[in-house]
């Protein structure tokens, strides 16, 4: 699931929404694992464009091609 698609399930607001998924990741992962025994994993934003990808979790604009058509991260349980 991407953050949006996340917002959406929990029905939060859009604006600042997302912001808090991502700041939020890091203790949903540890909650994950005590609890279920399962680990939260990324696949990193990606630069549809040239195939370039993110090292982080938010990105505006490809740094090789300048292209600023990016999917967003997405996040799965394991």
């Amino acid at each position: 699931m991407t953050a949006r698609q996340i917002l959406e399930l929990l029905e939060f607001d859009e604006k600042e929404g997302e912001k808090v998924v991502y700041s939020s990741m890091p203790h949903i992962a540890k909650t994950i694992k005590r609890r279920y025994g399962r680990t939260l994993n990324m696949i990193p934003p990606m630069c549809a464009n040239c195939g370039f990808t993110f090292n982080k979790l938010r990105a505006s604009r490809c740094p090789k091609c300048r292209s600023e058509r990016i999917t967003p991260a997405r996040f799965f349980v394991r």
